[in-house]
């Protein structure tokens, strides 16, 4: 479904290449998660992605066409892009915030229609959440306010998402919630799914690969291959566990961190 192929990015007038020779891929129906450090350009990679930033060489591919060669209209009818919440700046309700996702389909000029509002209603009602669809985006919380987010993505039908941290600032209830709803996204197997996420223990839950991001380098590769003791001790300096248990007849792992190494330095 996307394919990146050899990206190089730099920042002008920085020594530092931020990331060099970087390919992955993410099949129709599976979701990739993004891990490093604070700093490491994590998000740098997702402006590449969504081409807020221009990379120096290599590229992308949705369904094997280039995206340097597609029309910016095509692109955003394909991608969807799910921001961290933040506070809303405007009173917009939960089902203005949602319809306003098919802005890539209504043309300039156009207000939406009594189609496009139904449209977005039943986007709410899917995701369980049709009760903030008359709530103020500013009156509500940080959870409510990432899972409109989440409705406004997809209710254009878009091949792929990518969601920067959409489960940062949120308290383990709501974390909860959004983790949720992103493995019910990935039991319908209708998207490509990369996810942004400071937590290793949520991509062991809802990511089937992820792409570890150090200044030397990166590794791509299934969760459970890139999510190991050593790799947390080489690329984040801390000494940990991995944990596996069972509930209801399903298998679970998350990672224990213990201490931090003695070095300080982090071989990345």
């Amino acid at each position: 479904m996307i394919r990146v192929e050899h990206l190089n990015f730099q920042y002008p007038n920085s020594d530092r290449q931020i990331f060099k020779d970087l390919s992955f891929h993410v099949p129709k129906g599976e979701a990739l998660a993004i891990l490093g450090t604070n700093g490491i350009g994590k998000t740098t990679f997702v402006k590449c992605l969504l081409g807020f930033l221009a990379y120096q060489s290599g590229d992308i591919f949705i369904d094997d066409e280039s995206v340097k060669q597609m029309d910016t209209s095509k692109y955003w009818k394909l991608v969807s892009y799910v921001p961290q919440s933040k506070k809303a700046a405007f009173g917009f309700t939960g089902l203005e915030m949602t319809v306003m996702g098919l802005s890539p389909y209504v043309k300039m000029g156009r207000t939406p229609t009594k189609e496009d509002y139904e449209r977005a209603y039943e986007q709410l009602r899917k995701l369980g959440i049709e009760h903030l669809s008359e709530r103020n985006c500013n009156k509500m919380s940080g959870g409510e306010l990432q899972m409109v987010l989440i409705a406004r993505s997809l209710i254009k039908n878009p091949k792929i998402l990518i969601m920067d941290e959409p489960e940062s600032h949120l308290d383990l209830r709501n974390q909860l919630k959004i983790l949720n709803m992103i493995e019910e996204l990935n039991s319908r197997g209708e998207y490509s799914i990369i996810i942004n996420t400071h937590f290793p223990q949520h991509a062991f839950r809802i990511a089937k690969s992820t792409l570890l991001l150090g200044y030397d380098g990166y590794i791509f590769d299934k969760t459970e291959h890139v999510v190991t003791t050593r790799n947390m001790r080489d690329y984040f300096g801390i000494n940990s566990e991995i944990l596996s248990y069972e509930r209801a007849e399903k298998s679970y792992s998350t990672i224990l961190p213990i201490d931090l190494q003695n070095s300080q330095e982090v071989s990345q």
